[in-house]
Order: structure tokens, then sequence, then C-alpha cells
């Protein structure tokens, strides 16, 4: 009896050094008293590797639309010969005028604004300083109504004191109604079901 008991035993002994050492590894006692919480330990860092993985995922993806974007008011420029050029990628808050906007939740995670209630909402951008007085411009969105266009949208060249109705990706020129003056901003009026994702503005 005593000579089988020490071969079962024997026999148990390997298996759980095999199970220790080749399937779950060398230290499962360490800070593990139980494999099942070894186990659980590992599904959990496993999960936040993934999660990692897909916030890496999403963040490249959205780099690469923004970078997109961008490359096509490049290429409005280009074709329009204009000399200036801005784009607004939402990824920080520096160019919406805050105190002049309304009704609206800006997400810099994924780079868009949208509605902060069931309203329409305003945007309205900070100022920017031309060399010389504009005389016309090219508007480029992206909404994700696209490629329908859901907002409306105007220009000043005289720090939004005078408005004027500019109409994405058309040649606008400025009229006698706006004052000659340096100024530029953007408005954007959208309603709550749209979201603005960027813009970019050409002028000369």
């Amino acid at each position: 009896m005593d000579i089988i008991a020490y071969g079962v035993a024997n026999k148990a002994a390997k298996d759980e050094k095999n199970t220790r050492n080749n399937i779950l590894g060398t230290g499962v006692t360490g800070a593990y008293p139980h494999a099942k919480d070894r186990i659980d330990a590992l599904e959990a860092g496993i999960q936040n590797a993934v999660a990692k993985a897909n916030e890496l995922i999403i963040n490249d993806a959205i780099n690469i639309m923004k970078a997109n974007a961008k490359l096509n008011v490049v290429a409005k420029t280009i074709r329009y010969k204009h000399q200036n050029m801005i784009f607004e990628d939402f990824l920080d808050a520096s160019g919406i005028d805050a105190g002049k906007s309304s009704s609206y939740t800006l997400d810099t995670t994924n780079g868009l604004v949208k509605a902060s209630g069931s309203g329409s909402y305003t945007i309205v951008t900070t100022q920017e300083l031309a060399d010389v007085v504009p005389e016309k411009a090219i508007l480029v969105v992206e909404e994700n109504e696209s490629p329908t266009i859901a907002g409306t949208y105007s220009i000043s060249r005289d720090d939004g004191v005078t408005w004027e109705t500019i109409s994405p990706e058309s040649l606008f020129y400025f009229t006698a109604k706006s004052p000659q003056d340096k100024k530029l901003r953007l408005k954007a009026v959208l309603p709550a079901n749209a979201q603005l994702l960027n813009y970019g503005l050409t002028w000369s």
C-alpha cells in the first residue's frame, strides 16, 4: 500500500509541476494563491491591452481622416492660387470663440463639435488676422451628414460685425457690404443632428 501511494503521489507531483511551469508559468503561487485568480488577472490584462489597441486604432483613423481633409483644403488653395489657409480639426478648443458661440459641445477626443441640447447650435471662430484685405475665399467643411451640408455658414472680414453668407465648396467674393478690413471670422449654425468634423478656409 505504501508503494502504491508513493507512486500515485509522485505522479501527482509531476503533473502539478508540469501544470505550474509549462501551462501556468513560473510564479503561479506568487501574488495569486489560486490558479483561478492568476487566470482572471491574465484575462483582465488582455482586456486592457485590447482596449488600448482599439483606442490607438481609433486615434490613428481620426488622424488619417483629418489629414485627408487638410490635403483637400491645400488642393483648393493651389487650384485657386490663394495665398492663405487655415484648417480647424477640433482636436483642441483654440479655434472656437467660446464667448460668441452657444449650445455646443466640443469633443476633442474624436475631433468634432455637436449640439449640447436638442436645438441648433452656433460656432464662431476666433479672429484670424489676414496680411491684406481678403477679396475672395473658399470654405471647405465636413459634417457627419456629408455629402449633404446641413449647416449654414457665414464669413466676416470686420471681426464679426458684418456677416455674409458663404456656401461651402464655392468660390466666394466679398461685396461692398463688407468694410475693407483684415479680421476674418467664420460662423456656423447647425441643427442638433449635425456634427461639424472640420473646416478649412482659403483666401486671397
